[in-house]
C-alpha cells in the first residue's frame, strides 16, 4: 500500500519556513486534494544514484504538503499491478519520479504511457518526450535533423569514428552518469572496441559521442504562463583537474563524496561579462529543444561549448533530479524561486492543475 507523509514531517523540510507557516500555506490551497508520488523501487544498499530517488521524494512530498495535498508514495517495479489500484482510484495527480523500471532507463516512459492510457494526470513529460529524450542516440538524430547543432556520433556495428579524433562512450539509455569514468574518452580508433566490451550483444545499449574538448553548461527550464522559463545558468568548472583526467561530470563528480571528482567539479553561477551573447545563445537553444520534443514541466539540456564559442547539445534531460542539491533546484534558488514554489509551478503546468496553480498564486 502506498505509504503517506505528514505536516509533521514537512515542517522539518530545509525550504519550508516552519509549522506555522505550513499551516498557512495549506489554508490558502484550500485543500488542493490528493497526490500521490510515484518513483523507482530502490533496493536496501542500493547504489546512491538510486538512494537519491528517495531524497527526492522526501523532498517534493514535503513541498506538496506546504501546498495543501494530501500525500502518498509508490514505488514501482516491473510488476505495474500497483498501476490498477491507482486507477481504480485516481488521485488529483501523480507526482512523477520514475526514472527506471527493474534497474533499466530504457522504460522509463512504460509508466506514463500507463497513466496517459487511464487518463490520470501526471507531472512532467509525457510518454513520448520521456522515450524520444531517454534514447540518446534517438534524440541526437532529431536535433540534427532539426539544425540543432550536437556531436557527431557512432553505434555498433559500425561506429564510423576518425582515429585522430577522440570520443565518449556513453550509455544510450540511463541517466545519472551511470556508466562514466576517466575510462569512458577513447581515441577513435578504440571506440568500436570498448562498444564491443560494453554492449557485445549489440543492442545498441552503449554509443560513442564526439569529445568536446571545453566548458560545460546546465540549462534548467521551467515551464511558466508565457512558455519555457530558462533560469540561471551555470558552468561546471573542473577545478585542478590534472591533464590526463577527461573534464566530464562522470559518475564519480556526482556521486562519490570521498572522490577528488565530487569536490573538484564546482557549479557555479559567476558568469563572466564577456559571456553574455553566448549564454543568450545556449538559452535560446534550450528553447528550441523544449519546442522540439514537446517539454512539459521542467527540464534541463546539457551543452558543451568549444575553443571557437560555439555550443553543442550533449543531452536533454526530461524530469531532472529534484533533491536539495542537485543543479534545478540550485539555478531555481539562483532564479528566487523557493522550493514550494517550484513544485507548484510543476504542478500547474499538468493538465487539470488548477489547485497547484492557485495555490502558488496565493503564495506570492
Amino acid at each position: 500500500m502506498p505509504g503517506t507523509l505528514s505536516a509533521e514531517k514537512d515542517a522539518r523540510a530545509p525550504h519550508a519556513s516552519g509549522r506555522h507557516g505550513l499551516a498557512a500555506a495549506r489554508r490558502r490551497s484550500n485543500g488542493a486534494g490528493s497526490a500521490l508520488i510515484i518513483h523507482d523501487a530502490v533496493a536496501a544498499g542500493a547504489d546512491p544514484d538510486q538512494q537519491d530517488t528517495l531524497e527526492q521524494v522526501t523532498t517534493v512530498g514535503r513541498a506538496l504538503v506546504a501546498l495543501g495535498y494530501r500525500v502518498s508514495v509508490e514505488p514501482l517495479d516491473l510488476d505495474l499491478s500497483a498501476l490498477d489500484r491507482i486507477a481504480a482510484r485516481p488521485p488529483r495527480l501523480v507526482f512523477n519520479l520514475v526514472e527506471s523500471l527493474g534497474g533499466s532507463g530504457r522504460l522509463i516512459h512504460l509508466v506514463p504511457s500507463v497513466l496517459e492510457d487511464r487518463g490520470i494526470p501526471f507531472t512532467g513529460c509525457d510518454a513520448e518526450a520521456l522515450f524520444l529524450t531517454s534514447n540518446k542516440p534517438l534524440a541526437k538524430r532529431v536535433m540534427a535533423a532539426a539544425g540543432i547543432a550536437t556531436p557527431e556520433w557512432g553505434l555498433l556495428p559500425r561506429p564510423k569514428c576518425d582515429p585522430r579524433t577522440r570520443y565518449i562512450v556513453k550509455s544510450a539509455w540511463e541517466h545519472a552518469s551511470i556508466g562514466l569514468n576517466r575510462d569512458s574518452v577513447v581515441a577513435g580508433n578504440l571506440v568500436a572496441r570498448r562498444l564491443r566490451r560494453l554492449d557485445p550483444a549489440g543492442r545498441g545499449d552503449w554509443f560513442a559521442e564526439r569529445y568536446i574538448e571545453g566548458r560545460e553548461f546546465n540549462i534548467s527550464v521551467l515551464e511558466g504562463r508565457d512558455g519555457p522559463e530558462v533560469l540561471p545558468i551555470p558552468e561546471m568548472l573542473f577545478v585542478d583537474y590534472p591533464p590526463d583526467c577527461p573534464r566530464i561530470v562522470d559518475y564519480e563528480a556526482k556521486w562519490d563524496r570521498k572522490s577528488f571528482a565530487y569536490h573538484n567539479t564546482v557549479r557555479s553561477f559567476d558568469g563572466r561579462s564577456e559571456d553574455r551573447l553566448l549564454r543568450a545563445r545556449l538559452a535560446e537553444i534550450a528553447r528550441q529543444c523544449w519546442r522540439l520534443f514537446g517539454l512539459r514541466g521542467y527540464a534541463r539540456i546539457d551543452f558543451r561549448v568549444d575553443a571557437d564559442g560555439r555550443p553543442w547539445v550533449l543531452e536533454v534531460n526530461t524530469n531532472p533530479c529534484l533533491s536539495p542539491d542537485a543543479g534545478f533546484l540550485a539555478a531555481a534558488a539562483q532564479a528566487g524561486y523557493g522550493l514550494e514554489q517550484i513544485v507548484a509551478r510543476i504542478c500547474a503546468a499538468v493538465p487539470n492543475g488548477a489547485a497547484a496553480e492557485t495555490a502558488l498564486m496565493e503564495m506570492r
